[in-house]
């Protein structure tokens, strides 16, 4: 197990997005998450990730506490504890969130050289050996408005991958694109399982959880059910 969820609510104000929401997820398995639009999903990710945080429960990321609730307040990981725990999980956003003033190389760039501290050619190689294996060679000069929409998700995807995460997670990866892109996408995400790597999927799409999805997490009224 690489992630583990347990018992994680969350408000806004006096609306409830979800309660005690329990669920682990396994090395190289690909698990959905589904449900209409307002459901939570998207939340549910960006507490996973650190950049939202729950009111109560506990994210468990390899072994290191991202969150926990003791005596009936829920504790964060101090800063140290949670760069490496960010490095352990990277999010690929819905609208890909590329820095517009960076090219493909720096987007990739960015993240390691300011976290892992190493030097500029081996995150430079490693960068190359990524765009190489999502058919992105001689993009890395190109800018996000160079690219289409299928090239900024590949580009994404790649930047997510840099910290080399233990747990990847897509936040409707299908959205707006055309089969022959979606296709390209469900092969990349099927690869990266095939490493070891945890992936999960937020989406409405119910062909493509059916197409990908090992197990599936539907979310409805605030609460899960697991199939």
């Amino acid at each position: 197990m690489v992630l583990s969820v347990e018992n994680l609510s969350k408000s806004f104000g006096k609306n409830k997005v979800f309660s005690d929401i329990s669920f682990s997820v396994n090395r190289g398995e690909i698990v959905c998450i589904r449900g209409k639009s307002g459901e939570g999903k998207t939340t549910l990710l960006r507490c996973l990730t650190g950049l939202e945080d729950a009111d109560k429960g506990s994210i468990i990321i390899n072994d290191m506490f991202l969150c926990k609730e003791e005596n009936s307040h829920i504790k964060y990981a101090q800063k140290a504890e949670l760069v490496a725990i960010r490095q352990e999980i990277g999010l690929v956003f819905q609208s890909f969130n590329l820095f517009p003033h960076m090219n493909v190389m720096e987007n990739l760039m960015e993240a390691p050289t300011f976290l892992k501290k190493e030097a500029a050619e081996t995150i430079r190689k490693r960068a190359e050996v990524l765009l190489k294996r999502l058919e992105l060679e001689g993009k890395e000069d190109s800018y996000p408005f160079q690219l289409s929409g299928g090239q900024k998700q590949r580009v994404a995807i790649a930047r997510a991958c840099m910290l080399n995460p233990s747990v990847l997670c897509f936040d409707e990866p299908t959205s707006a694109l055309d089969e022959q892109t979606r296709a390209q996408i469900s092969k990349i995400i099927r690869d990266l399982a095939s490493q070891g790597i945890a992936i999960i999927i937020v989406t409405h799409d119910n062909a493509f959880v059916d197409e990908i999805a090992q197990r599936i997490i539907t979310m409805k009224d605030g609460f899960i059910t697991i199939g």
